[in-house]
């Protein structure tokens, strides 16, 4: 009996585990955060990689804008030489899958040169909807996003993180499959433990009567 009764709290366990993770998830694969406005009066919209929390997939950074947007990606140091002084947006960590955390420093309107004039960006892009996918094992870079024209801003832009989860709903079907194999672990013992209190007690030798 105690035995099944482990088999059934671990098929629980795993049960519940196993649907946390869908519905955090969904069946599509992306844990994505719930989009964020940039404040008003920040140059930039920055993220480093480095603090997404996670290894052994991708993340992507989307911001959506009425306006032309720049995208570029580059290594801390230069971003930090070139934002010094500067009002931007920062997030400082990503709580998947609903928050994006974020804070605003404040500084200048603007640095003294345009983005797309810098030599140092690794990657960059434009359009009104702009997005960088990274891959969370490699060496992290910084994303930058700012508005691409001269007077624009990003009053209106929207931005959002998500993360590729293809293991998570792989790893939560193994967990049902193991909850199934559980219970039925559990239940062979508990049925067992049931019919053996109907089983006849054995007689000790020389207790049989004798026939006269």
């Amino acid at each position: 009996m105690a035995i099944g009764s482990l088999c059934f709290a671990g098929a629980a366990v795993l049960g519940g585990l196993s649907t946390s993770a869908l519905m955090s998830v969904g069946s599509g694969e992306v844990a994505r955060t719930d989009p964020f406005p940039v404040s008003d009066g920040a140059y930039a919209l920055v993220l480093d990689e480095a603090i997404v929390p996670f290894k052994g997939t991708e993340a992507t950074l989307t911001v959506e804008s009425d306006t032309e947007l720049f995208i570029g990606t580059a290594n801390g140091v230069d971003v930090d030489d070139y934002l010094t002084g500067v009002a931007h947006e920062e997030i400082t960590d990503v709580d998947f899958p609903d928050t994006a955390i974020h804070r605003t420093v404040a500084g200048e309107p603007a640095p003294a040169a345009a983005p797309a004039s810098r030599d140092w960006w690794t990657a960059q892009d434009t359009g009104t909807t702009v997005s960088h996918t990274f891959d969370l094992d490699a060496d992290p870079q910084v994303i930058v996003v700012t508005a691409a024209g001269e007077d624009a801003t990003l009053a209106d832009a929207q931005a959002t993180v998500s993360m590729d989860v293809r293991m998570v709903f792989g790893l939560a079907l193994l967990g049902y499959g193991g909850a199934v194999a559980l219970l039925g672990v559990g239940l062979f013992y508990l049925l067992r433990w049931w019919f053996s209190r109907y089983r006849p007690a054995r007689r000790r030798p020389g207790s049989a009567r004798s026939v006269r």
